[in-house]
């Protein structure tokens, strides 16, 4: 009985090794496919995809794929019926529709256009490197890159860099293979991260939800804060969402923000030693303020706790 169990296990394990082994080897084909697909070989990409739902039943981007790589006298009642079977989880509606309006408009579009927008157009990029889990460039018109990235097991992968004002590294976004937290990272021009963002979902969506945030650098440290660390160096660090125990035990340098009832100001005091001292806290310093006096409009900037007058 032990060994007739044993021999079971055996062909049960076998059994599930080369199920596993067939929706890789899938998956892998089907990624040739969309590559193919991407590429205009729509017969090779056609191959490709039947392959890959051949070896898996279940390999519902492959039947995609294969819908949008047939021509309309080739579709049957089973592929009209495919957008109602697909699951209702993920995003295979989104890519299904994508597919068949990007058909519709590439009947009407210019070899030209379509070159363009394999480099400038972001959105159809992005689109193609997420199905065939490759990086990707975008470029602006100069010919300077915009935006690169990459997708493995079709999510965001690795770190992404966005590019701004003279080709300068403006954010990134680094995402854990292990975790769904994302660190989003933003450069000074000089290239220092001034500040550092632990987000969850994919950054500057409705599924994006900020964890907490630190701040390096900034132009105007003494606006819109709880508290300050000054490090050696200069730079700040903010962190709303742990708060610090004002007390002996109190880091150096932490300053305290405090509302004064008698005067309806603010008062600041830093932290040294386990006790606190008196600070010029500056809330205005940055900005730029505008006014009309006896007819003739004045401006001015604050700086170091000063109104420093801007000439015209």
């Amino acid at each position: 009985m032990k060994i007739r169990l044993i021999i079971l296990l055996l062909i049960l394990i076998q059994f599930s090794y080369c199920q596993n082994q067939d929706l890789e080897k899938s998956h892998l084909i089907e990624i040739e496919g969309w590559k193919s697909y991407f590429d205009g070989n729509r017969t090779e990409a056609k191959s490709k995809f039947t392959k890959a739902i051949e070896l898996d039943s279940t390999n519902y981007l492959a039947k995609i794929g294969l819908f949008n790589t047939k021509n309309e006298s080739e579709l049957n009642e089973a592929d009209s019926g495919l957008i109602q079977r697909l699951p209702k989880k993920g995003n295979y509606n989104d890519i299904m529709l994508k597919l068949m309006m990007a058909n519709q408009v590439d009947k009407e579009l210019p070899d030209s256009i379509k070159v363009m927008r394999n480099k400038y157009d972001e959105s159809h990029i992005k689109f193609k490197a997420s199905l065939t889990d490759s990086e990707f460039k975008v470029y602006n018109e100069n010919g300077d890159i915009r935006h690169t990235g990459a997708f493995k097991n079709r999510k965001p992968f690795g770190t992404w860099k966005k590019f701004g004002y003279q080709n300068k590294l403006h954010h990134s976004f680094t995402f854990s293979e292990e975790t769904d937290t994302v660190v989003i990272r933003y450069y000074k021009p000089d290239g220092v991260v001034a500040r550092k963002e632990l987000t969850t979902g994919m950054p500057f969506t409705n599924e994006s939800k900020k964890i907490k945030e630190i701040i390096y650098w900034q132009k105007t440290p003494g606006k819109n804060i709880d508290y300050l660390f000054v490090s050696k160096s200069g730079f700040t660090i903010f962190d709303s969402e742990n708060s610090v125990v004002f007390d002996e035990s109190t880091p150096d340098n932490i300053i305290q923000i405090t509302h004064n009832p008698k005067t309806h100001d603010l008062d600041a005091f830093i932290w040294k030693n386990g006790n606190k001292e008196p600070f010029e806290y500056c809330p205005y310093d940055g900005t730029t303020v505008t006014y009309t006096e006896n007819g003739e409009k004045k401006s001015f900037r604050w700086e170091n706790c000063k109104k420093i007058p801007i000439e015209k």
